[in-house]
């Protein structure tokens, strides 16, 4: 899958500026991993878009979006509704034509000829915020002026609210919260092959006992292969307000680069407790 990163855009540079220092958080985040790294990782945008993307440079398009947000271990989800509102501070009211929306299933470049092209744009304008509403950017839902008239069109926001989907704690009540790396700091230097534990410390800041969960291993490709970790491992059970230390057996990969694996707590069916939160995660930079 191809993507040519960007949507054309004349105003909001405020919006974009912000949007592009929310990516480069996450990137800190996520221990600064390079950007062919993340390239690597995502296996459909380029390093240069995704350094574009972070720069600034242009404002990204979802493809982009999701595709640094998947290889930073950010939270998808919660990334379309900051991408749709910054879109829609920034294309939106610039009249820009529409690129890869999410859920819209058309290509960036997809723009038919037609006479009209006022009310071409005016349709594609729309058919942002329409498609961004829908999958949780409730706040993308805005009156447009069209352009032919400078009538408002009605808000389609709350009627899109309706099919957004549910991000809270798979149990009312549940809460996990990070308390820090015991072992292993992210961006420590191992050998190839070396054998090591990584540990972190969770707190359960909810009401909800913790019996027979688990951490899960995310499906996050790392670069020059990956490190060898189990699939899950248990959490110790784990009453309200108390702490816990998890910890994974690692193989560092044969060859040189950078090993990253995410991790979210799930129960013993496999479903994940916490959605919407980030996971945990390791990133070490292998040496031979």
């Amino acid at each position: 899958m191809s993507d040519s990163g960007a949507l054309p855009s004349t105003g909001g540079q405020d919006a974009r500026d912000r949007f592009a220092e929310r990516l480069r958080r996450l990137r800190a985040e996520a221990g600064n991993p390079s950007f062919r790294v993340m390239a690597a990782k995502s296996r459909s945008v380029s390093h240069a878009t995704l350094h574009e993307a972070a720069k600034g440079t242009r404002f990204p398009s979802w493809t982009t979006t999701q595709a640094f947000v998947e290889a930073c271990g950010g939270d998808v989800e919660e990334w379309r509704e900051h991408w749709c509102a910054a879109l829609g501070s920034d294309a939106v009211a610039s009249g820009a034509p529409e690129a890869a929306v999410p859920g819209s299933g058309e290509g960036e470049d997809g723009d038919e000829p037609t006479p009209e092209p006022e009310r071409r744009r005016r349709r594609r304008v729309i058919a942002i915020v329409v498609g961004c509403g829908a999958l949780g950017g409730a706040g993308v839902g805005v009156s447009l002026l069209l352009a032919s008239g400078g009538q408002p069109e009605p808000k389609v926001g709350a009627e899109a609210r309706k099919t957004t989907v549910s991000r809270a704690p798979l149990f009312s009540g549940d809460a996990s919260a990070f308390v820090g790396d015991v072992t292993i700091p992210d961006g420590t230097v191992v050998r190839t092959g070396q054998r090591f534990i990584k540990t972190w410390e969770l707190k359960n800041a909810g009401a909800v006992h913790w019996h027979g969960r688990f951490l899960q291993r995310a499906a996050l490709p790392a670069d020059n292969g990956t490190c060898l970790t189990p699939a899950k491992v248990p959490i110790p059970d784990t009453g309200p307000g108390a702490r816990v230390r998890i910890s994974v057996p690692v193989t560092a990969p044969a060859a040189p680069g950078s090993c990253w694996v995410a991790w979210k707590m799930v129960d013993g069916e496999g479903r994940q407790l916490f959605p919407s939160a980030r996971p945990v995660y390791f990133v070490v930079n292998v040496v031979r």
